[in-house]
């Protein structure tokens, strides 16, 4: 993976994560809460898709690959197993 993505991928997967954690425990309640919840939510599944197209274009693919971060792990998980077309670059 190229280093340029290393960094801000791995902030915006884990924003992304924290994100849907905290929205999740916000929508189990009533009210406001639970908007702000879902809200959350769904703000968290962007930032984390959004890190799976930095970190799917570290790695050498198209950005447009990354979109598979829409299936959260499943699509994680596939992106982690695609060789990285930058093998000269570990950083």
């Amino acid at each position: 993976m190229l280093a340029a993505y290393k960094n801000k991928t791995e902030i915006q997967l884990g924003t992304g994560i924290v994100l849907l954690i905290v929205g999740r425990l916000l929508a189990k309640n009533q009210g406001m809460r639970e908007v702000v919840g879902l809200l959350l939510e769904f703000g968290g599944w962007a930032v984390f898709t959004w890190g799976c197209m930095n970190y799917a274009e570290g790695k050498g693919y198209s950005k447009w690959l990354g979109l598979l971060g829409t299936l959260f792990c499943l699509g994680f998980v596939i992106l982690v197993w695609l060789p990285d077309r930058h093998p000269e670059d570990r950083g």
